[in-house]
Order: C-alpha cells, then sequence, then structure tokens
C-alpha cells in the first residue's frame, strides 16, 4: 500500500477518535493531529488548506467503513481537484481576492490561496469589510499584506481582549504598522460577544455550507412580524412570470431599516410604526404591522435588489436546502450598484465568448495546416496574422487540452 493510502487510512481513523469525543473534551492531540494530516496530504498535491479542498478529506470520513475502492476513490478525485487548481489561469492576489468577493466564496477558501492564515482578523477583514460593507479589495489587500510583514496576527487578537485597548501599548505598536482596521476589529468582535445567541444569525460559511443566492426585487411586502429578541420577517410576495407567489424574508434590523428609507414616505411611516410598537412595554408580542390593513396598500420594494438565499440543513450528512420560499437576505443593493454588477457580469461573458472564438480559431487553422496550407496563408484565413492573436490562440487551445 502507498504512502497516501497509509496517510488517508491514518487520518480516518484519528478523525473518528475525534468525533467520538464529547465536544468539550475533544481538544488537543486528535484535533491537532487531524489538521496536521490535513495539511499533510493536501500539500502533498499541491493544493492550499481552504475549506472546498478540506472537505474533500470531510467527506472521505462521513463513510462508515474504509477499503481499497474508498481509497483510490478519493486519491482520484484529490488528483483531479489538485489538476483543475494547478492548471487554472494565473491570478494576482487581488485578482483572486475580488473574484472570491463577486463569488461570495467563503473566507476561509480564499485566505489559504492567498497564503494568508485564517486568523481572525484576516476573515474579519474579508468577510465583513469586502462583503459586507463594499471596503475595496485593494485597500483589504493591502492590509493584509501589512499584517504579515509585521507578523501582528497575535498582537491583534491579544489588544482585542484588552478593555481599554487604545491606551495599550500594543495599540500604539499596531498603529505605527499603519493598520487601518484596529477600531473596526476590536469593535466588531465586542458587539458578537454583546449580542445574544439567539439574536445573532449565523452565516452559511459559520454553519459549513455554500447557500445557491439568487436576485429578487419588486417584492410586494404585506406584513412585518418582529419583536425585541428575534429578527424581523417579512411576509408578502413577488412576480414569478405572469403570477406571484407568497414569498417570506428574514433580515435584521439594520437591513429592515435600509429597506424602509428607501421607500419613500411609506417606508418612513412603518418604520415610525415599528419604533412605536417596540417602546411600548405592554404591546403584545410577537409584534405584527398588516400594510395594507393600517396604511392602505402594500409596501413595494422596488427602488433596490435583494440578494437572498435559502438556509441549509445537514440530512445524511449532506446540506440540503429547505423546501420553503423561505430567504435570508445576504445584502441590499440599490439599482444604480445592480445595474453596476449587471453590466460587469454582461462584460465577463462577452469577453469569454470572445476568448472562446479566438482559441477556436487555432483549431481552423491547424485544419488548414493539415491540408497542405503554408502557415502564412493558415493564419491569414484563420484571422491569426498578428503575432499576439496567434500566441493568444494557441495558448487558449491549450487549457482546453
Amino acid at each position: 500500500m502507498d504512502q497516501l493510502k497509509l496517510k488517508l487510512q491514518e487520518y480516518y481513523q484519528h478523525y473518528q477518535k475525534q468525533e467520538k469525543k464529547p465536544r468539550k473534551t475533544a481538544k488537543g492531540g486528535d484535533v491537532d493531529t487531524v489538521q496536521v494530516l490535513e495539511t499533510d496530504i493536501l500539500t502533498q498535491f499541491g493544493l492550499p488548506v481552504s475549506k472546498r479542498f478540506v472537505q474533500i478529506l470531510h467527506d472521505f470520513v462521513n463513510h462508515s467503513v474504509v477499503n481499497d475502492q474508498l481509497l483510490d476513490y478519493v486519491s482520484k478525485k484529490l488528483r483531479t481537484a489538485a489538476r483543475k487548481y494547478l492548471l487554472a489561469p494565473v491570478m494576482t492576489d487581488l485578482e483572486l481576492l475580488t473574484q472570491g468577493r463577486d463569488q461570495k466564496r467563503s473566507p476561509f477558501d480564499v485566505l489559504p490561496e492567498l497564503g494568508y492564515p485564517s486568523h481572525e482578523y484576516a476573515v474579519f477583514l474579508i468577510g465583513e469589510l469586502l462583503y459586507r460593507r463594499n471596503v475595496s479589495a485593494q485597500e483589504v489587500m493591502d492590509e493584509l499584506k501589512r499584517v504579515q510583514k509585521h507578523n501582528s496576527w497575535s498582537d491583534l487578537l491579544v489588544l482585542s481582549k484588552i478593555n481599554n485597548y487604545s491606551t495599550h501599548e500594543l495599540y500604539t505598536k499596531l498603529k505605527k504598522y499603519q493598520l487601518s482596521f484596529v477600531d473596526d476589529f476590536v469593535t466588531h468582535l465586542r458587539r458578537q460577544e454583546v449580542a445574544k445567541p439567539q439574536n445573532r444569525r449565523l452565516t452559511p460559511a459559520e454553519e459549513g455550507y455554500k447557500p445557491n443566492y439568487k436576485t429578487i426585487s419588486k417584492v410586494q411586502v404585506e406584513d412585518i412580524v418582529f419583536d425585541d429578541k428575534t429578527m424581523p420577517t417579512l411576509f408578502g410576495k413577488i412576480k414569478s412570470g405572469t403570477r406571484y407567489t407568497r414569498i417570506t424574508i428574514g433580515l435584521e434590523f439594520t437591513e429592515l431599516n435600509q429597506l424602509l428609507m428607501s421607500s419613500g414616505e411609506l417606508g418612513v411611516e412603518i418604520s415610525n410604526a415599528i419604533k412605536k410598537r417596540m417602546a411600548n412595554p405592554a404591546a403584545e408580542k410577537p409584534m405584527v404591522i398588516d400594510i395594507k390593513a393600517e396604511f392602505g396598500e402594500p409596501l413595494k420594494l422596488d427602488n433596490c435588489y435583494l440578494e437572498v438565499y435559502k438556509p441549509q440543513h445537514k440530512e445524511d450528512g449532506k446540506w440540503t436546502e429547505d423546501k420553503d420560499a423561505f430567504y435570508f437576505v445576504d445584502r441590499i443593493l440599490s439599482k444604480k450598484e445592480f445595474d453596476k454588477k449587471s453590466k460587469e457580469a454582461e462584460v465577463k461573458n462577452k469577453i469569454e465568448e470572445c476568448l472562446e472564438l479566438i482559441g477556436g480559431s487555432y483549431v481552423y487553422y491547424q485544419r488548414l495546416r493539415r491540408l497542405g496550407i503554408t502557415e502564412e496563408e493558415a493564419q491569414v484565413r484563420a484571422g491569426l496574422q498578428d503575432e499576439l492573436l496567434f500566441k493568444l490562440s494557441f495558448y487558449l487551445n491549450k487549457l482546453k487540452d
């Protein structure tokens, strides 16, 4: 049996041993060994220890029995993933970071591929600032480089635990390194600590699944249900083809306020009604606002676009999307932001179509050469007489091999 199979078997045994222990005691040796083996196995294939590749190993250990067929299958899957990853077009760090934002990839995927640790500060920079607060990719990239250059990861974590952190010498030290988001990071962590567990919705990345995002608009909201302990929920309908279908949307209070403030006078009136009910300790809970009954018409969310996803749950060890028409809001886009994003996607598609045509021209060039046409004539007929265009066509065609 080769070394890889032996290592996979060892990984399986340690993982199963770790899983059998109670969560509070499953620390130390077994956990460390599992992580070391994950790094060792993936590195052997030239893969970063990112979530999407570690998932291959996690799928492997979910099998009840290990045999040669399973080991061969996992080995093949790792080789295929490595081939696809290593032969992918070379991207700069900034391009990889931008792609991660556009594809909503988990920070735990993006960071290892950038060569940075999945540290709380790094996850905050990508998951919170880049994805949710729209800080530019260049600013995030520059910050990651500064932290890595000065090896400030542990200092940041220590500083976040200190009460009067801004007067501490570590704060002065980090500011000398021109770290821009230290205060935002500490504030973010403390808000998380203060928030009650039932008030906080775990993100898909924190739960461990990748959702299917969709963009919706022109939602007609009929009811808003809320209280002071749980997130608000919108009940309404959305046009699907020629008919309307029911939809339920869960979101944070800050997101609800953003929607209401973008919905004109009716949105402001509803916002004021919510504030009054929240301030009334005698109000029946959960509180319900029947918008049509109270304001004469439903609330139409037609000045923005909602990026939403269905929550998922584990079923037989696999993540499964809920069947109900219930969605969580991930991001709210203004019409301008949506149009910009749509235009970027359209331009990217057009570029890909052009590259596909250029790559296909080399195939035509090869056919002409096989028919005895001279190289110069074949290049002219295939539209590849330009030297740079010819090289581009050659390499694009090579990617398909």
